[in-house]
């Protein structure tokens, strides 16, 4: 039982570092903000997470941890250059499964809604097709 506390401790140190240098206290806390994008074949991927001060970071798990990761100011400046890496790359489309889109739309609309903003474009990068809504003024 030892031991296994101590390969515990070992091997979430590196994730737990990594989650410090992108803003949080823990490993589990940086995964409770991350979404998966796409896998990169054979056993690595793509994911997108929000950070605490609401941009986003995107960072591929090749290699050990701390991993690299590349901040943008909004999630759909995030997709768009994964999904530009997805295309350049030329992944089969199987390999694009972007977790929580859905959610995380709402969440950047609900988002808009309570601070009374003008939203005159949302665009959501979606399955790799891009949709636009008309514009509103939301009260």
């Amino acid at each position: 039982m030892f031991l296994i506390k101590i390969f515990r401790t070992l091997f979430f140190k590196k994730y737990n570092e990594f989650a410090s240098k992108m803003g949080f206290p823990d490993w589990k806390s940086a995964t409770e903000n991350t979404f998966f994008v796409f896998r990169i074949p054979e056993d690595a991927q793509w994911n997108a997470t929000e950070l605490p001060n609401k941009s986003w970071a995107v960072w591929n798990d090749i290699g050990q941890p701390p991993y690299s990761f590349q901040v943008f100011p909004s999630w759909e400046q995030a997709i768009a250059f994964l999904r530009n890496i997805f295309e350049k790359e030329k992944y089969d489309e199987e390999n694009w499964q972007p977790e929580g889109f859905e959610q995380v739309k709402m969440y950047l609309l609900n988002r808009q809604i309570k601070t009374k903003e003008t939203i005159r474009t949302i665009e959501i990068v979606l399955m790799g097709r891009l949709f636009k809504s008309s514009s509103r003024f939301f009260h």
